[in-house]
């Protein structure tokens, strides 16, 4: 999935533990399911527009990853004060992105970092540790939409059910006073 989804999840995960009385622990399932959620979303994203390499030739592509780059600097100026922490480990698994393509932009070799390795583990546990294995066992039955731009509205939609949970989940707190977004920390 694209990062504004990575966002979303993890200020909705941190949400979710926002309510529990100690701190740590909350933070603590925070940190582990929010980084485990980058794992299923990537599964899932097979089922969106995801191709595995940029086409800087396609107006489509261009227009899509730059809606895809605006949004989450929107999301992260919004959200990133109350629900970093989610945010951060939701989000952390792309640093491998940064490391491998930086080195492409920028001519450097780090020679520890040829591989994405955050997202090697992720896949080590969807595809071979149950249950995690089992859900991406029913993942892989969903179609291959990599390619097809029109799959990008079942990212879209995505989104928009997340932003709809996280202001419901505000709502449930039943406070006047508190902001829009609050992620108990």
């Amino acid at each position: 999935m694209q990062e504004p989804t990575h966002i979303l999840t993890g200020a909705i995960i941190q949400k979710a533990f926002g309510g529990i009385k100690s701190r740590g622990i909350g933070l603590g399932l925070t940190a582990v399911v929010a980084f485990l959620s980058h794992g299923f979303l990537d599964e899932l994203a097979r089922t969106t527009y995801h191709p595995a390499d940029p086409d800087f030739h396609s107006p489509f592509w261009i227009r899509y990853h730059f809606a895809v780059a605006v949004t989450s600097i929107i999301f992260i100026f919004w959200l990133w004060k109350q629900c970093k922490w989610g945010i951060f480990f939701a989000a952390l698994p792309d640093v491998d992105w940064i490391f491998i393509h930086g080195q492409e932009i920028f001519d450097i070799k780090v020679p520890f970092y040829q591989h994405p390795h955050l997202h090697d583990l992720l896949h080590l546990i969807y595809h071979h540790i149950p249950p995690f294995s089992w859900l991406t066992a029913l993942l892989d039955r969903l179609p291959n939409n990599r390619h097809s731009p029109w799959a990008c509205l079942w990212e879209v939609l995505l989104v928009a059910v997340m932003l709809l949970a996280l202001r419901l989940m505000n709502m449930a707190q039943k406070s006047a006073v508190k902001p829009f977004i609050n992620c108990g920390s």
